[in-house]
């Protein structure tokens, strides 16, 4: 059943934000004491929650959709819904739609949520790419995505009171930077690209890397080990390749099932 009730604060989603992220982002912002009060009243199930999991059978969005006044169908666009046709909340979900491709649930992040401390300077929301478990470093700023906090070395939590704050109190915005390296830097990237993060357009993919080489240029290892004959040939037998200048030839499946 819908609700007529609307949250005091209803802040607009971004476009490639996580429906889970955004779910936070409203407690958050009508300052509540957890997002869980959000998905209480919105009768949303915890479970999945940090794959960015819905399932269409048993998750109804209407009473989100209601108290958020957004269209039920742009909060089914930002969350990873299953394709199992089954409405048990029991069956397990192997396979969701996300980012336009059927994507194995062993390829998204079940342990807590991760975000660019950066990013969040300016913009503070999870990104969708963020919830895929080869996405480790954000492309914009070069630098490795953050899951612990810095301060009491503790996972991070959706579940927590504040967006910007551990459950220790401290800025999350103010975690240590740490800079990517090449084949992390490249790899997301590229995953980046093919999912359409907005803006991802605006880097210049050769320029990065070779600043990134510039940094580092004393401690990497420039060559990969992999045969790409194994990789249906996609380019010319060569038997030692960088990875970044291999990763822009991969698909999306290709890159997330990608072990470095």
């Amino acid at each position: 059943m819908c609700s007529n009730k609307k949250l005091l604060r209803r802040p607009r989603p971004y476009i490639d934000e996580s429906l889970i992220g955004y779910i936070a982002r409203l407690a958050d912002t009508n300052y509540y004491p957890s997002p869980n009060y959000i998905l209480k009243i919105s009768q949303l199930r915890v479970t999945g929650i940090y794959s960015n999991i819905f399932i269409s059978k048993i998750d109804d969005l209407c009473i989100l959709s209601q108290i958020a006044e957004v269209e039920d169908s742009i909060l089914w666009a930002m969350a990873f819904s299953s394709t199992n046709s089954c409405s048990s909340a029991y069956i397990f979900t192997s396979v969701v739609k996300a980012f336009g491709e059927n994507i194995s649930t062993s390829l998204f992040n079940k342990t807590g949520p991760r975000f660019c401390p950066i990013c969040w300077q300016t913009k503070a929301y999870y990104s969708q790419v963020w919830h895929l478990s080869r996405v480790t470093v954000c492309p914009f700023h070069k630098c490795f995505l953050i899951d612990t906090c810095y301060n009491c070395n503790n996972k991070i939590k959706f579940l927590r009171p504040r967006l910007f704050k551990c459950q220790c109190g401290f800025d999350l915005r103010d975690s240590q930077i740490n800079i990517a390296n090449i084949e992390e830097f490249a790899l997301s990237f590229q995953i980046y690209k093919l999912c359409q993060v907005p803006e991802i357009e605006s880097i210049n993919y050769n320029s990065q890397i070779q600043d990134l080489e510039a940094a580092k240029s004393n401690k990497l290892n420039n060559l990969s080990d992999y045969n790409y004959d194994s990789f249906e040939g996609l380019i010319a037998k060569e038997p030692r390749v960088r990875n970044d200048t291999f990763f822009p030839l991969l698909g999306l499946e290709k890159l997330l099932n990608f072990r470095t």
